[in-house]
């Protein structure tokens, strides 16, 4: 007995030995994998970041292209988007979008922020950007669903139950956020080890992210036109310091024939294709003779009649509100290409927020110029410029004034701003263009709002409850 205790313990210590010297020869990191490193750098999350706002946020199938059918740009023809343009749309239906901002863009944003601060990373441009995209996130958010987790948010197991903070408070938060952002970036810190790289959206200069970030100011000051009387004034002044021409557009790109990397649209219409043009923006365009009706449309394809009238092939017939007319005019390669590029902001969004601003605080002259510089800015973008089509309509803005000026330069905005969130934004403050809700809803009104999506309403108790699409949220009075 005694022998094979001493035999067990020389054992042991003979174990114990070959141990002490594996650590001395077995490389602690020949586990780890180079190619899945556990940190990120900043230079490859930061494209990441910009791709998952741009396609999950900006245009977000599951948001934008609802919100386009509420304000009529398109019409859906079947299935779902059939269903949503009448107003049918549930707490499932926002799921996707509630995940992409909070567990996606934000979490992300918020890891480069913390590794921006970090002295072995530091980097105040970095810092910057990542506020910046943080910014306009909890602002897509918030004008979806009004109050949402922001002071208690994104902080995982630590708090799951995080509180909804008034959208008024929200709103104070975003604004502060972009003047920090503002502040970094034009004073960077002198320790920064790292300066902007691997910026897919303005290629590391950091002059058009200023300008964009006061873009977005004065978009989000403007949002409060409603219940600010400051809201125009406070606007301008922001506009003054944001980009001046289109070549600040901020904006992601698409790789043209690249699935993995085409545009939100296009990929929707290649897999389900159940939405078509709106009879409204067709009918504004071809009245108009607008120079945008070949980039925001497709020509139909084969003979359509629509209530009694034969439309040949090669003419544009847009879809009425909850009529299941398959045939007509889909979305154009101006914005349903695939590498049609999601604007971000651009400066054609800015010179209509200064010509609304400037007619609001009574230079109808000054709104004038601002709304053919806008005008023009948007059929630049689009490349379809006419000297002559320009001329006339400048004729016409010259003539307006007072609430046809401001009319005029909502609904013109409305065009302009094809499959782009802030015309329903700018329907529901101003109630420009005036829309007609779809028959097929049975009286409703167009849903101000999203519904709260089916995750915190299952998991966060502290979600709103009784939450209805048509009610309006705070700065929406």
């Amino acid at each position: 007995m005694k022998q094979n205790i001493l035999s067990k313990a020389g054992l042991f210590i003979l174990l114990v030995a070959l141990l002490s010297s594996c650590n001395k020869w077995i490389d602690p990191d020949m586990n780890i994998n180079p190619d899945a490193p556990t940190v990120v750098p900043m230079d490859l999350l930061l494209p990441t970041i910009e791709a998952r706002f741009a396609y999950n946020i900006v245009q977000g199938n599951s948001s934008e292209r609802t919100l386009s059918l509420w304000t009529q740009q398109l019409t859906g023809i079947a299935r779902q988007s059939l269903a949503q343009g009448a107003y049918s749309f549930r707490d499932g239906d926002a799921n996707s979008t509630w995940a992409d901002v909070y567990s996606g863009v934000l979490m992300d944003a918020k890891q480069l922020i913390e590794m921006a601060e970090k002295p072995d990373t530091k980097s105040t441009q970095f810092e910057a950007v990542g506020k910046i995209i943080t910014a306009a996130s909890y602002g897509y958010a918030s004008d979806l669903w009004g109050d949402i987790p922001f002071s208690e948010a994104l902080q995982g197991a630590d708090n799951t139950t995080p509180k909804f903070d008034s959208q008024q408070d929200v709103y104070a938060s975003i604004q502060s956020m972009l003047d920090d952002a503002i502040n970094l970036l034009k004073n960077p810190a002198a320790d920064d080890v790292f300066s902007l790289d691997g910026d897919i959206i303005f290629g590391g200069d950091v002059n058009k992210w200023i300008g964009a970030a006061y873009a977005l100011k004065a978009r989000y000051a403007l949002h409060l036109s409603k219940v600010n009387g400051d809201a125009y004034a406070t606007a301008l002044g922001y506009l003054d310091n944001a980009m001046g021409d289109a070549s600040g557009n901020a904006y992601y790109y698409y790789a043209a024939g690249n699935s993995n990397n085409a545009n939100p649209l296009f990929l929707f219409m290649q897999d389900r294709g159940d939405v078509r043009v709106s009879d409204v923006m067709i009918d504004r365009l071809k009245n108009t003779s607008d120079p945008r009706l070949g980039v925001y449309a497709y020509p139909i394809g084969d003979t359509l009649e629509v209530d009694g009238v034969v439309y040949p092939p090669g003419s544009y017939v847009g879809a009425p509100a909850g009529v299941p007319l398959e045939g007509a005019s889909a979305p154009g390669p101006g914005i349903a290409s695939s590498d049609t590029k999601t604007p971000i902001i651009t400066y054609t969004e800015v010179a209509f927020m200064k010509a609304e601003c400037l007619t609001k605080t009574g230079d109808d002259a000054g709104a004038q110029a601002a709304l053919k510089e806008a005008v023009s800015a948007s059929l630049n973008e689009y490349g379809v410029f006419d000297a002559d089509w320009f001329a006339a309509f400048s004729a016409e803005v010259d003539a307006l004034t007072g609430n046809d000026l401001y009319q005029r330069i909502m609904t013109e905005k409305w065009v302009a701003l094809m499959f782009n969130f802030e015309a329903y934004n700018d329907w529901r403050r101003t109630g420009f263009p005036v829309l007609t809700p779809n028959p097929a809803a049975g009286g409703k009104e167009i849903p101000r709002r999203f519904p709260y999506a089916t995750d915190p309403i299952t998991y966060n108790p502290n979600t709103p409850a009784d939450v209805s699409i048509w009610d309006h949220i705070w700065w929406d009075q």
